[in-house]
């Protein structure tokens, strides 16, 4: 289930324009659920809808129509039936993912740790939204290397290569996070640790230990800075305030 929440937040796996645009699956459905303040141009017509027959993301799809759709809330039943033994979820995200967007042809396993991810979704009603993290993302930064980890054990590249990159990203919704006057140097650690995931051969043991790394040299200051940056509720508020 972990790989599917990987997969779930990485913006390659969709490809074409939405790994352009940093969409994910997560970019409409937060944690699984509707996300009301999704708005694309083009694409929305008021936050919380979507196009989904848009020529942007893919021409397989494409009606020549505006006509965006309130996002469905994944933890609540749906057209597609959730039952494993019909597969019908697995089919059905393999024409979201290929034919909806772009993306490359997914593995019978990539779609089943998909599949198994968005069954698992469920409503929590006394947690109506829940606030990004800096703990959330590194749980998703570590979630999403130990799933390339995965990926590759199973002689998967493709769905390694995404999930690499997947992590990138999340690096990069981590710096734009760090306001603080004193960030400068985290800045320069999180862009170089972004490029050794990227130059570093696909192997095991090199996400390992560039996992490692990261642990115990750039965590721990993200943690310092952490009051400093628009993690913190009252630095987003006065950040924010600042820009009206």
């Amino acid at each position: 289930m972990q790989i599917g929440q990987a997969l779930f937040n990485a913006p390659d796996l969709l490809g074409g324009q939405a790994a352009r645009a940093a969409v994910s699956c997560a970019s409409c459905h937060s944690n699984g659920r509707r996300n009301p303040a999704f708005f694309l141009a083009g694409i929305s017509a008021v936050p919380g809808s979507a196009d989904v027959s848009s020529s942007f993301f893919s021409l397989a799809r494409g009606n020549g129509r505006f006509d965006p759709k309130p996002i469905p809330d994944l933890a609540l039943p749906g057209k597609v039936s959730r039952d494993p033994a019909s597969r019908a979820l697995e089919g059905f995200t393999r024409g979201l993912i290929v034919e909806e967007f772009s993306g490359r042809e997914p593995s019978a396993a990539q779609l089943a740790d998909l599949a198994s991810y968005i069954r698992a979704i469920r409503a929590c009603p006394d947690r109506l939204t829940e606030p990004r993290t800096l703990a959330s993302d590194l749980a998703l930064l570590r979630t999403t290397i130990a799933g390339a980890t995965v990926l590759l054990e199973r002689g998967d590249i493709g769905g390694a290569q995404i999930l690499v990159q997947s992590a990138r990203f999340r690096l990069g919704l981590i710096d734009e996070r760090l306001v603080g006057p004193k960030d400068k140097r985290l800045h320069s650690a999180l862009l170089d640790a972004s490029r050794q995931l990227a130059a570093a051969p696909l192997q095991r043991d090199l996400l390992a230990s560039w996992l490692l790394r990261f642990e115990r040299t750039i965590a721990p200051r993200l943690a310092r800075s952490e009051r400093q940056s628009l993690y913190d509720p009252a630095t987003l508020d006065r950040w924010l305030a600042a820009r009206r």
